[in-house]
């Protein structure tokens, strides 16, 4: 069984590939009356009060003691423990990977395709290094060093999964894969895949995406690695939006006119990422059995090394007359490139918790040297580079074992962009306290920094567009606190923040980068509250936000998801049913277009987006290591009417029927 599993897995792969390279030779658009051309190419986020706690709640257990998972920082390697994804509940919110992680997003409306959060705090999260602003709206899809899950397992562990929905000529799939093994009890490796096609269903919108990652970890008492090599693949046509939409209900979706033909955009990332750690220490004699000598780490040496070479490309075959406003270097098609090539190098030394009695918190000193290349037009085919070496020094003190976590990261950017300087300082909390039978949960987090603008924020050549901009430094501030009290019956917790940013950049109604002088605040307050009675179940998530200057900074004020469902297992408690229905809502607002051409989110106030129950009914299965689920997405679209805008011309899908599988494997 063990070696059919692993057959199985490795054929999926295969496919996942293959399917790959048949989209590249036949095209992404599909079988369509409509064209006779096929040819053509996302901080970890803070859950915004979203769905994601309540899918990890209630998780299927394991095999006892047999696979353990963990997630990496991807600074210094720190650990973080996780969950493969086994969660009994809400299986169907696999359906959508973007509202998992937030209740309103900005986004083309099909999966896979570009976005970003209408929640700001997952949204703005400015990096000290590393900045390149054609990876932002693929950031909710993106795997990256610090999403990978590190796994330790007794026995191999897998998982298969799949999800469709839509028409045969208008399918969208989404196909998954994870394999880990451990070669010894300290070497495991594991390998993951992540394959979207999705054709849409509205003409010229079709995804193509492969995301994937091979990394290990090898443990010892004194030395230990962890890497990872992955990448991240990213295609989809622009059809600039939907033109007219008065036709809608009256014609199918892919009738409709869009304003944009030929064209589609690419975004590739490939990455190494290593740690190294050697620990210094001593071996201490158990009081309870001499015979037994246990290691005590006393401080430990890292080095950790990364490479990403990343390129945005944005090809026309033909130019659609009237939608942009400029050529500036062909007047017959479009050949944008633009690329980003970081080598990171981090030197650290802990001091760590727990040597002697009086060391209750690991104390780390770091320094960083990077490379830096980034790469642009300059002409027509003729390409310009830019180097630049970027040097910091920081240090964080920890405690991440206590009943009372806490960690505090200071750096410093000696020789930034264009050798000017810049800082973050950073801090999180988090304690368990019990009032008598009443548990609580406290968080909190915040940071202030002092950035540089990204290179291609202050300079950029393209067909349509171009920019040379002297940017100062973007200084920005957050404070964020919760207070939780879990409970069977009734789960509830509520949290508030504040940010305030001066020099806030954001591309402007021309599309164009753009820096703010006004001091920016945005106050925001979250709260969930689950409820549970026998079998009736009813979870609830909501955010109010609160933008100083809406013109500059638009957010939907109100964002809410509610799922009310049905839940009780059968079958000596084996099968586990749940039938309910679902809905997310935000107020309506300005809320940001989108440029094909350079993929980024830009101001408008024309068109209100938002004030759209998106409903949807789903029935789902649990079975041993089994998963299943039905449904029908934007039920609401059956009794609302028009489409349903998240961003000005690209309406999310019409109502369609998804389903989905998963299977664990464990032998």
């Amino acid at each position: 069984m063990r070696y059919r599993v692993h057959i199985l897995f490795v054929a999926v792969l295969l496919l996942m590939v293959s399917g790959s390279h048949a989209a590249e030779k036949s095209g992404l658009r599909g079988k369509s009356e409509r064209t006779a051309d096929n040819s053509g190419e996302t901080n970890t986020p803070t859950d915004n009060g979203t769905q994601s706690e309540s899918s990890s709640k209630k998780p299927f257990s394991l095999p006892p003691n047999t696979v353990t998972a963990w997630q990496n920082d991807e600074m210094f390697a720190g650990e973080r423990s996780a969950e493969p994804d086994t969660s009994t509940l809400n299986y169907h919110q696999d359906n959508s990977p973007l509202y998992k992680h937030n209740l309103a997003v900005e986004w083309q409306g099909n999966m896979g395709s570009p976005a970003q959060s209408g929640i700001f705090r997952n949204r703005y999260n400015p990096e000290l290094i590393g900045e390149y602003i054609f990876k932002n709206p693929y950031k909710a899809h993106y795997l990256g060093p610090s999403q990978i899950l590190f796994y330790n397992t007794k026995i191999p562990y897998s998982n298969l999964t799949w999800t469709s929905g839509g028409q045969i000529h208008r399918k969208e799939d989404r196909l998954k894969g994870i394999l880990a093994v451990n070669a010894t009890p300290k070497l495991n490796f594991a390998l993951s895949a992540d394959y979207i096609y999705a054709i849409g269903q509205y003409f010229d919108q079709s995804t193509s995406d492969l995301i994937g990652a091979f990394n290990g970890s090898y443990r010892g008492e004194k030395y230990s690695i962890y890497f990872a090599a992955g990448l991240n693949n990213f295609k989809n046509y622009e059809n600039g939006g939907i033109s007219d939409d008065t036709a809608y209900g009256s014609v199918e979706s892919y009738s409709l006119p869009t304003r944009l033909g030929n064209a589609w955009s690419v975004y590739r990332s490939f990455y190494v990422w290593m740690t190294n750690q050697y620990r210094l220490g001593y071996h201490k004699t158990d009081p309870d059995d001499t015979e037994i000598k246990e290691f005590v780490p006393v401080a430990t040496l890292a080095y950790t090394l990364k490479f990403e070479g990343s390129r945005k490309k944005y090809y026309e075959r033909s130019l659609t007359n009237g939608f942009y406003s400029q050529n500036l270097y062909n007047n017959t098609l479009t050949r944008d490139t633009t690329s980003n090539n970081l080598m990171r190098n981090i030197f650290s030394i802990t001091l760590n918790e727990g040597f002697k009695k009086w060391m209750v918190f690991d104390l780390r000193a770091y320094a960083e040297v990077d490379v830096e290349q980034n790469m642009c037009l300059t002409g027509d085919s003729v390409y310009g580079y830019k180097n630049e070496a970027l040097v910091a020094v920081g240090g964080e003190i920890s405690d991440r074992k206590g009943s009372v976590q806490y960690g505090v990261l200071g750096q410093a950017l000696l020789l930034g962009y264009d050798k000017v300087p810049g800082f973050d300082v950073s801090g999180d909390f988090s304690t368990d306290l019990s009032l008598g039978k009443v548990g609580l949960q406290i968080k909190a987090d915040g940071y202030v920094k002092s950035t540089n603008p990204s290179y291609f924020m202050r300079h950029y050549y393209s067909n349509h567009f171009a920019w040379d901009n002297d940017f100062a430094n973007v200084w920005s501030a957050r404070a964020y606190g919760s207070i939780g009290i879990p409970n069977k019956y009734c789960n509830f917790s509520v949290g508030a923040g504040w940010d305030g940013i001066k020099n806030y950049l954001y591309f402007n109604q021309s599309a164009l980068p753009q820096q703010s002088p006004d001091f920016i605040q945005v106050l925001s307050v979250d709260a969930k509250l689950d409820l549970s009675v026998w079998w009736l179940h009813w979870e609830n998530r909501a955010t109010f936000q609160q933008s100083t200057h809406s013109a500059t900074l638009p957010l939907p004020k109100l964002s809410v998801y509610s799922n009310f469902y049905l839940q009780n297992k059968f079958f000596k408690k084996l099968l586990t049913i749940q039938l309910g229905v679902d809905c997310h809502y935000n107020t309506a607002y300005y809320g940001n277009a989108y440029m094909p051409a350079t993929g980024q989110f830009y101001l408008q106030d024309e068109v209100l987006t938002g004030n759209y129950p998106l409903m949807n009914l789903y029935i789902s299965a649990h079975l041993k290591h089994f998963r299943v689920y039905a449904m029908y997405y934007n039920i609401s679209s059956l009794f609302m009417d028009r489409p349903y805008y998240t961003i000005p011309g690209y309406p999310i899908n019409p109502g369609i029927f998804k389903f989905g599988l998963s299977w664990n494997f464990y032998n």
